[in-house]
């Protein structure tokens, strides 16, 4: 058997445990950390920082270790930009399934809009409320409401505006409820441009589908703020300011 072969098949047996450890990791925070933390008598705020740390450098460890074990390499890019910054907007594309993983290992400890197959998952739903994440309900509203009220509160958030993984074709469509939310509470935005070559763990690839030719490389680039004041037109009210506001983002995010 060639040496490509054996590799191919290396990779997949480590992505096959390497899924595995993530999904029974997950499960004994829930039932371990979780459920003491929450008999400690400390206010919710404080349980939910500790929380988030807790995922913070779990998910730094699992990078790490895709990276140790040859499923993946991985390099970010302007890194020294969100250093030591707390309450930040960060905005980024979605391509594949490891995205806010990467996000929430760098990142401090923002919220986060977390889909509704996530809190129906039985070895996550018990981890995402202990973070205090935020449900991408169906309630358009509701959803904006929670958003709008973790910015104002300080608490960052991290939002991923196409709503889902990019589309099969690479198209990246963004909605603009991310432009409402920071022209409203005239937030900054911190975009995040996410790629991986050769794909895997897109929109259409199951965890199986590994590169046949070697891992993937991830990058993930930290790009440079983007004041909302420039969008905000009162003459024109908010409509105008999210629909530019959403297609400046498309174009820097687009650039790559």
């Amino acid at each position: 058997m060639r040496a490509s072969k054996i590799n191919y098949y290396w990779r997949l047996f480590a992505t096959f445990l390497a899924f595995s450890i993530f999904g029974i990791g997950g499960l004994i925070i829930s039932l371990t950390i979780f459920p003491l933390l929450y008999i400690v008598p400390i206010e919710k705020t404080k349980k939910i920082r500790f929380s988030r740390q807790v995922v913070k450098l779990s998910f730094r460890v699992f990078i790490w270790y895709l990276k140790i074990i040859g499923i993946l390499t991985y390099e970010f890019i302007n890194i020294e930009s969100i250093r030591n910054r707390e309450s930040l907007f960060i905005v980024a594309n979605h391509p594949t399934l490891l995205d806010v993983v990467f996000l929430i290992s760098i990142s401090n400890l923002p919220n986060c809009v977390v889909k509704q197959s996530v809190w129906s998952n039985p070895f996550m739903s018990s981890v995402v409320r202990s973070l205090g994440f935020i449900k991408n309900s169906t309630d358009p509203e509701k959803l904006l409401f929670r958003c709008k009220k973790a910015l104002e509160e300080q608490d960052g958030l991290l939002i991923f505006p196409e709503g889902t993984r990019t589309e099969p074709n690479g198209k990246m469509i963004f909605k603009r409820a991310f432009a409402h939310l920071a022209l409203d509470c005239q937030k900054t935005i911190t975009p995040v441009h996410i790629s991986c070559e050769p794909i895997m763990l897109s929109k259409k690839h199951k965890w199986y589908n590994i590169p046949l030719d070697g891992p993937p490389h991830f990058c993930i680039e930290i790009k440079k703020d983007i004041n909302v004041e420039p969008f905000i037109d009162l003459k024109n009210r908010k409509t105008w300011g999210a629909r530019n506001l959403t297609n400046y983002l498309e174009k820097q995010l687009k650039k790559q």
